[in-house]
């Protein structure tokens, strides 16, 4: 057999397949059993850099874990905005109908174009040019609407720029700390290269010994094989 420099050689963790918390839950089953076996200290040389290296992974996959949490607090404000304004709408329908003189009206027509549809349908691309409309069409018509109603429809756009912007800012946020993970991700990758060598060295040729250590397997997820237990392939379902 023809060997493979890149699998002797190369960086085997490089590979999109491995996400973080499979590289972390693999290195965290290597440092178990370097441990384990750790007698007379004969594996500190590769153990203790691997243990710092963890830290750091552990402690961003965590910091991703909660912004993550945080972008779905800020998704729900924004959702959760949308149907109150929503609700608001459909509630004050005949309310906002009476103040202009009917449903028929110019003005009325103002704030509903499209009746209640437009609103029990809207989408967070259209919220802009409705906060908008609403704004413009509420100061216009203050005097017959009144000062609760007319604070409540001019006020709906600026709530509308805060919580999108908080939502925004929070995914930039996400966005950040998958990209400054690499960095110890990296530190992780080189450790157990090196641990894969010293174990390569100290039990040469011997490849059972060597696999008590790893559990490659811990890599990737859950998948079937296309090799049935007999060798022969399997068909692959349509």
């Amino acid at each position: 057999m023809k060997p493979n420099p890149e699998m002797l050689f190369g960086n085997i963790f490089d590979d999109e397949r491995i996400t973080t918390d499979y590289l972390a839950r693999f290195g965290s089953d290597v440092e178990a059993k370097l441990t384990k076996n750790n007698v007379n200290n004969v594996f500190d040389v590769v153990l203790t850099p691997l243990k710092a290296a963890m830290v750091p992974l552990r402690t961003e996959l965590g910091q991703v874990d909660t912004t993550l949490n945080l972008q779905v607090g800020k998704t729900m404000t924004v959702d959760g905005f949308i149907a109150d304004f929503t609700q608001f709408m459909r509630d004050n329908y005949i309310a906002i109908a009476a103040k202009l003189g009917g449903d028929k009206t110019a003005a009325f027509i103002e704030f509903y174009p499209k009746g209640k549809t437009e609103y029990t349908q809207i989408t967070k691309t259209k919220m802009p040019t409705v906060m908008d409309r609403l704004k413009i069409a509420a100061t216009s018509h203050s005097a017959d609407l009144g000062a609760t109603i007319t604070a409540q429809l001019q006020g709906f756009q600026a709530q509308w720029v805060t919580v999108r912007d908080n939502q925004l800012q929070q995914k930039a946020a996400v966005k950040t700390n998958r990209a400054e993970r690499s960095t110890a991700r990296r530190a992780v990758e080189i450790c157990l290269l090196k641990v894969i060598h010293v174990i390569g060295d100290k039990y040469a040729g011997n490849v059972e010994q060597c696999m008590t250590f790893f559990n490659f397997s811990l890599l990737f997820g859950v998948y079937h094989s296309n090799v049935k237990n007999d060798g022969e392939p399997v068909t692959p379902k349509p």
